[in-house]
């Protein structure tokens, strides 16, 4: 006889809501660094786990559940969207779970991290947690999601989100974090720390915000656009301008070459001749000076002209 598990019946159940969620969501994905180009351990806030991983099935990513049941209930619900579950905590089975972590780890898996769980306090990282990238010497991203419309748990200790089908939907990975042998590891979780909630706040509010300078001083890599109008000196201005405001702004230039009269003034900014195929597949940030045609084609959030 079959015995009757709930925790397995409830996590099937998130997995079908979740599968057609993903499926429906408006999704903007916002990439500092290649998320593949190289083997990573994701780094994620508890109450933001669901929507990233959902976002990165299939891959057979290790994670690890707590033991309680809510971390079973989890457990299943990892599997099914094709992850590697490692039972245990920080407070119960840690050093098994990192030990087994660690293995898959050295075969080529990727490993992501619940690092304030699995019962807080909320956005502080919890170091051990850390061990894995420093002592296999992997990139350590950090992953913040949110869809603008969502059940948000406010009760309970992780501030636990669930996003909502049709929502408009935005992921950030951010700059990698190495961790080496000699790296202080309480140091390096403030800067875990740190970066994470930058990034929550930038997508979990100014992401959505309509002032383009709240926006665009959030944004941990916003793309800019500016179009020649006619008057080098003035282009290049407004373009020291940008950079002065949005220190890690991505600045593209439009411009033949044939009107550019110094090099020199335009260190760190692509320059383009005209808005090409692989610009049109881009999503800028920022247009200045472009043409209404341009912006069609282009489709920037925010116009200045």
């Amino acid at each position: 006889m079959v015995k009757f598990n709930s925790r397995k019946l409830l996590a099937k159940i998130a997995y079908w809501y979740f599968s057609f969620t993903i499926k429906t969501l408006r999704l903007k994905s916002i990439e500092l660094v290649p998320k593949l180009a190289e083997q990573s351990v994701y780094a994620l806030w508890h109450g933001e786990q669901i929507l990233p991983l959902c976002l990165n099935s299939g891959l057979n990513i290790v994670s690890m559940c707590s033991m309680s049941k809510d971390g079973e209930i989890l457990a299943w619900f990892l599997k099914y969207f094709g992850f590697i579950a490692v039972r245990g905590s920080s407070s119960k089975g840690a050093e098994r779970a990192l030990i087994e972590t660690i293995r898959y780890a050295r075969k080529g898996h990727y490993v992501a991290f619940t690092v304030d769980g699995p019962k807080g306090p909320v956005y502080k990282v919890k170091p051990g947690l850390l061990l894995v990238s420093q002592k296999l010497g992997i990139r350590l991203i950090p992953i913040s999601a949110f869809s603008k419309h969502s059940l948000i748990f406010n009760k309970s200790w992780d501030k636990f989100k669930i996003s909502l089908p049709f929502s408009k939907t935005v992921i950030v990975y951010g700059n990698p974090i190495y961790i080496t042998k000699q790296d202080n590891i309480e140091e390096k979780s403030l800067l875990v720390e740190k970066e994470l909630n930058k990034l929550k706040d930038f997508t979990n509010t100014y992401y959505w915000s309509k002032d383009v300078n709240e926006y665009l001083q959030h944004h941990p890599k916003p793309k800019i656009i500016v179009k020649f109008n006619n008057n080098f000196e003035n282009s290049v201005n407004k373009i020291n301008e940008f950079k002065q405001k949005y220190p890690s702004a991505d600045i593209t230039f439009v411009i033949k070459k044939e009107n550019i009269k110094n090099m020199s003034v335009l260190k760190n900014v692509n320059i383009v001749d005209k808005i090409t195929f692989s610009l049109k597949k881009e999503q800028f940030d920022l247009a200045f000076g472009t043409a209404f045609f341009v912006n069609l084609l282009i489709k920037p959030r925010f116009k200045l002209s």
